[in-house]
């Protein structure tokens, strides 16, 4: 499996994850979001089949709503910046075959360098569900103190565990 930048020659019409959201943004928006630096997608690719993608953008964190062990660290005076996964999805066919974690490795890797080059204090994302926070949660992120269903997790875990 090799993950790439988005490439429009890609064929997307038949992802499915299971999530019409997910697979609407892949097939319709992903494109333009990258034309318009909206956000980066990145897109897994076995054997020429598309088997997952995810996309990142830069954002910012309101202080308050990070959790407390990440908090007391930081200035109050102003929110802070982040990295967000703003989406990761695996299509159904190749659902329970770790590709999610190799994204979500890959996307982390990916922070870590650009934090690297610009401020952020961390990753945040938001799970579409249940399923998803647990899945992120088994990973290290926790929640926000305000948005149970927007997780975070630190940029120093995050390199310390990627030995970057």
């Amino acid at each position: 499996m090799q993950v790439i930048p988005f490439n429009a020659s890609v064929r997307r019409d038949t992802f499915d994850c299971g999530e019409p959201a997910l697979n609407h943004y892949l097939q319709h928006l992903a494109g333009q979001h990258s034309r318009k630096n909206v956000s980066r997608t990145f897109i897994a690719l076995t054997r020429d089949t598309l088997a997952g993608f995810y996309s990142l953008s830069m954002a910012e964190s309101q202080l308050a709503e990070l959790p407390d062990q990440t908090r007391h660290k930081l200035p109050r005076q102003y929110p802070v910046p982040v990295a967000r996964l703003s989406r990761l999805a695996v299509d159904k066919t190749f659902q329970g075959q770790r590709i999610g974690e190799i994204l979500l490795m890959n996307a982390l890797a990916r922070c870590a360098r650009i934090a690297g080059e610009i401020g952020t204090v961390g990753v945040i994302v938001d799970a579409k569900h249940d399923r998803a926070q647990r899945f992120y949660l088994k990973y290290g992120f926790t929640p926000y103190t305000t948005k149970p269903l927007t997780l975070f997790i630190p940029m120093r875990m995050v390199m310390q565990s990627l030995l970057v």
